[in-house]
């Protein structure tokens, strides 16, 4: 390599030189000029040879066989390539961030396109909503982050930024909880909030009415025992990505429905299908003591009192567990789909 970069340099040093007056350079040939009044050579005369002796042939003596050194070359020895050392991926309870947080590159530009139709539309990019069943209508589902001084991110600092862009939405329940929800009770005005919401206004639509949000955090299944829980969570992200609203999927910690996790199961084909953002907190509830959920209880999450994660026992519960796989994944979709960059 050293030999080619040092005649690259030469070729491009007369280059430059033939080139240095700006005009373009005139490569001429020498030309061999024979020399004038030279003398021709004087012949040598023959000298005749005679009368001379034949060499006896000498015999040939055995030479000593030299074995052949090698000797030393100047070259360099090949030195390993110190390769860097690839960053560890992030876990939350062993679990790497990737079976958890399921935002892959077709999502995020999927999401990015969703986010600026809803942008046109007047979303507030400073506002998320909720829609769900029990197990979000709870008082330690997210909402301590509009609280402070009730929770410590400890290791996870970094992740206040995402908090402070969304003001009043984690404390905020809205008309698209309830408890015992349905996934078709999503599109039943039966269901909506007759103080809030217009006259056969289903509760989807209410909620984005009232807060023009930016993301609609999903949860549903743990109340769903019909074939037809598939139809209406599809029919529910639809009207979602109508609306230019990003939706967030969650997977639950609870077999409301029975031991084969089916309702979970469709969550994660729905999020493939329309290639929108998936938290997979079942996952996660697995390493879980009683997958995060109340003794006695088959579907609401346990929680302490603090939101100090600094402690190793908040690891150990459903709800901070739950809500920082939301802001795991809240800072991703605010990063890297609502960012310009």
């Amino acid at each position: 390599m050293r030999t080619l970069s040092y005649f690259l340099s030469v070729v491009v040093f007369f280059v430059l030189v033939g080139c240095s007056d700006g005009n373009e350079a005139i490569l001429t040939k020498a030309t061999a000029v024979p020399p004038t009044n030279t003398a021709l050579p004087t012949p040598i005369p023959t000298i005749a040879v005679t009368n001379t002796a034949v060499p006896t042939p000498i015999p040939p003596t055995t030479q000593p066989t030299i074995e052949a050194t090698h000797e030393p070359t100047n070259q360099p020895t090949p030195q390993p390539t110190n390769s860097p050392t690839p960053t560890p991926e992030p876990t939350l309870n062993g679990i790497p961030y990737s079976q958890i947080i399921i935002l892959p590159d077709k999502t995020i530009q999927h999401m990015k396109e969703v986010y600026a139709q809803g942008q046109e539309m007047g979303r507030d990019p400073h506002s998320f909503s909720k829609l769900g069943d029990s197990i979000i209508a709870n008082a330690d589902f997210l909402t301590r982050f509009d609280l402070p001084g009730t929770y410590i991110l400890g290791p996870y600092d970094y992740l206040q930024p995402v908090i402070d862009n969304f003001p009043g939405s984690w404390e905020r329940f809205g008309v698209a909880i309830r408890i015992g929800l349905r996934a078709w009770g999503v599109f039943d005005p039966a269901w909506a909030n007759k103080d809030w919401c217009e006259p056969n206004e289903v509760l989807i639509d209410c909620e984005i009415r009232l807060n023009n949000p930016a993301i609609l955090i999903i949860h549903l299944g743990s109340n769903d025992l019909d074939a037809n829980f598939d139809q209406f969570l599809r029919k529910t992200v639809e009207r979602t990505l109508e609306l230019g609203v990003i939706p967030i999927l969650l997977t639950k910690a609870d077999r409301y429905e029975g031991d084969d996790n089916r309702n979970n199961n469709t969550i994660r084909q729905v999020a493939v299908d329309y290639a929108v953002p998936l938290i997979d907190f079942d996952v996660v509830a697995a390493t879980l003591p009683n997958r995060g959920i109340k003794e006695g209880d088959n579907v609401h999450l346990s929680g302490p009192l603090s939101h100090d994660y600094n402690l190793p026992e908040v690891y150990e519960k459903g709800h901070t567990v739950h809500n920082l796989t939301v802001l795991l994944m809240m800072d991703r979709i605010w990063k890297e789909v609502m960012s310009d960059g």
